[in-house]
């Protein structure tokens, strides 16, 4: 860790900044994001949740009780989207750790991009993927689009240049 400070008589150290560990600890932090960016907004992936989306959604009603079988559709997606992500991330991190990016989020949760939680958040909440299934049955399909930090919604497919778009 390099530690910057001024020395004032008495030899009391002031600390200006405190850089070291902090900026490495950032800058993995928005590798992982910048990473996982690239993972949501391939078109691999995007076409993989949808077909799931499409195939699985005539089962869902946008009704308050839920059918046993929302709870099984619920498993294979989290198991697809946790083992496309967790897959893709190894391939692109050195030393990757699912935990590390764990606690790294909890721990920075406000810096996350919402466009990457709203997906993290349907492989892991029932309600966000039932939310999502519901969309898709209705012919809306959610608009993701990633560039950057932004997120916009609209409701067709577009694939353009160096992003997607659900539109």
């Amino acid at each position: 860790m390099v530690e910057f400070g001024l020395c004032y008589g008495d030899d009391e150290e002031v600390f200006v900044n405190d850089v070291g560990e902090e900026n490495t600890e950032e800058a993995k932090l928005d590798e992982m994001i910048g990473v996982l960016q690239d993972i949501l907004i391939d078109p691999e992936f995007v076409d993989m949740q949808s077909d799931f989306c499409r195939h699985n959604c005539e089962i869902f009603d946008n009704v308050s009780e839920n059918k046993l079988i929302y709870m099984d559709i619920f498993q294979q997606y989290t198991d697809l989207i946790e083992t496309f992500i967790d897959r893709r991330l190894h391939e692109k991190l050195e030393n990757f750790s699912m935990e590390e990016l764990c606690n790294q989020f909890q721990e920075h949760e406000d810096e996350i991009p919402p466009e990457v939680l709203d997906v993290l958040l349907s492989s892991i909440d029932f309600e966000e993927f039932k939310s999502l299934m519901v969309s898709f049955k209705q012919n809306e399909t959610p608009c993701i689009e990633i560039t950057g930090d932004a997120l916009a919604t609209s409701s067709s497919i577009s694939h353009e240049g160096g992003h997607v778009s659900y539109l």
